[in-house]
């Protein structure tokens, strides 16, 4: 049976479509039967099951457009209750769209032999290694009775969710216009997400980004448009058209507004390794530099009084909180107690259980991705986390110095540019495993791949032409 082309697939009303669709639905009823106890959320979830899975049937594209509007407009709830005491599983609008458009996906490749489920990457044994890792420690925590079995796997499956978009995007999309259209909407996403956490800066709050709750996320919100904010700053470097230079700077100008709003010291740091590999990989290192000089200069002077007491305030402990630390001498405000509090924590209890951790939810809530990892998953899973990072770094570094196109160039140094601040990010966030930050970083990754394969098959066909 012909595959269909997924840069417009439509599905037809034949019998094997029908017969998926089917499949589909009677998969949607078993999730949201389990997935959650109350009757309204288990009709919502059944309700936007069924319209995602017609709309993957029938116009794939459109469905992956759905993912890219969802990861940061979508609305959640919590199906934690009972699940496991000292977490909640938080369950997203776009949890339900990815795991439908993948298992759809799925039941496509079965009939159509032509469509490839698991497309080969540089990253594929990586991603696999840190899965195998992350799920062997859970699976080890629960049979020792350290993790409740359910509530771990399904924290574990979340991580995983975050590679079901890389491999969606890979498997999915075909040409560079294709890709380019996609990289453009993430872009108008990435503005109607500027402008929602500009609004909220005349309430005085932190903003932070949609559908996060009543007391927000801010740092998620700040590694997010870091992450952007990276991307097209390696697009600014390579591309030529003075037109897309200038939005991409308006981009840049835009998000960096809400950035600084978001008060957060950890997006504050990132901005430093991503400026200094920026800076040392530049052919305009004059301008760079001279537009450093003039923030260090002013910046005293037009930085608001929240964002520099922000800073400043680090090195100030609260009179009377008992849970003071300390950090060269100097006593630390109580948010930074807490974090430096919760690494002792981290350390003391994978001291505990130093090849596999506790497994996931074993230890609570850590913000800090090192030490969460090193807790939850010992030595075993903070190897395979870094042995990813080392993967995805090579990957991106060598795109970039090899690719001949400059929009592939361009994209490919700006998630360089993006992995290394995140990692400075990671400090004091759970980075690489935020959903708001990690979908948007692989949906990237997939199209970085996707360029790099187009561009080698065409020097390919090239020096076949030549022979």
């Amino acid at each position: 049976m012909k595959a269909p082309k997924m840069d417009n697939s439509t599905g037809e009303l034949n019998t094997p479509t029908i017969l998926l669709f089917g499949v589909m639905i009677f998969f949607i009823a078993i999730l949201a039967f389990f997935l959650s106890g109350q009757i309204e959320l288990k009709m919502m979830i059944l309700l936007l099951g069924i319209i995602s899975s017609a709309i993957c049937f029938f116009n794939t594209e459109m469905a992956l457009y759905l993912i890219i509007f969802a990861m940061l407009f979508s609305p959640e709830f919590s199906v934690g209750g009972g699940l496991e005491e000292e977490r909640s599983l938080v369950i997203r609008i776009e949890d339900v769209v990815i795991v439908i458009v993948f298992l759809s996906w799925i039941l496509k490749t079965t009939i159509y032999k032509g469509l490839g489920l698991i497309v080969k990457t540089p990253l594929n044994n990586s991603i696999l290694i840190y899965i195998f890792a992350t799920l062997f420690s859970t699976l080890w925590g629960s049979l020792v009775g350290e993790v409740s079995l359910l509530s771990g796997l399904l924290y574990v499956f979340k991580y995983m969710e975050y590679f079901l978009v890389f491999f969606l995007f890979v498997s999915s999309l075909e040409d560079k216009s294709q890709i380019q259209r996609f990289i453009v909407v993430a872009f108008i996403v990435a503005i109607f997400t500027a402008l929602y956490a500009m609004i909220q800066i005349p309430q005085g709050v932190r903003v932070s980004a949609p559908f996060e709750g009543t007391s927000g996320e801010p740092n998620t919100l700040g590694g997010y448009l870091i992450l952007i904010i990276s991307v097209s700053a390696g697009l600014l470097m390579t591309l030529e058209d003075r037109k897309i230079k200038r939005y991409l700077i308006g981009v840049i100008a835009l998000l960096s507004v809400p950035f600084i709003f978001t008060l957060s010291r950890s997006s504050y740091i990132a901005v430093i390794p991503m400026f200094v590999t920026l800076f040392f990989f530049s052919k305009k290192k004059v301008i760079l530099a001279a537009l450093l000089l003039v923030f260090l200069v002013f910046s005293p002077f037009v930085l608001p009084e929240k964002v520099k007491g922000r800073v400043t305030e680090t090195f100030v402990p609260y009179p009377g909180y008992e849970g003071t630390e300390t950090l060269l001498g100097k006593g630390l405000d109580p948010s930074t107690s807490a974090r430096i509090t919760s690494f002792r924590y981290a350390i003391s209890k994978w001291a505990e259980k130093p090849l596999l951790g506790w497994g996931v939810t074993g230890v609570g809530i850590i913000d800090s991705m090192y030490f969460r990892v090193l807790a939850e998953t010992g030595l075993l899973g903070i190897t395979a986390f870094f042995y990813l990072i080392y993967r995805i770094i090579v990957f991106l570094y060598f795109t970039f110095k090899e690719a001949q196109d400059k929009f592939l160039k361009g994209l490919s140094f700006g998630m360089l540019l993006a992995t290394l601040a995140l990692l400075a990010h990671s400090i004091g966030a759970a980075t690489f495993i935020i959903v708001r930050i990690m979908e948007p970083f692989w949906f990237f990754m997939a199209t970085i791949f996707l360029l790099s394969k187009i561009e080698k098959s065409k020097d390919e066909i090239t020096v076949k032409e030549k022979r």
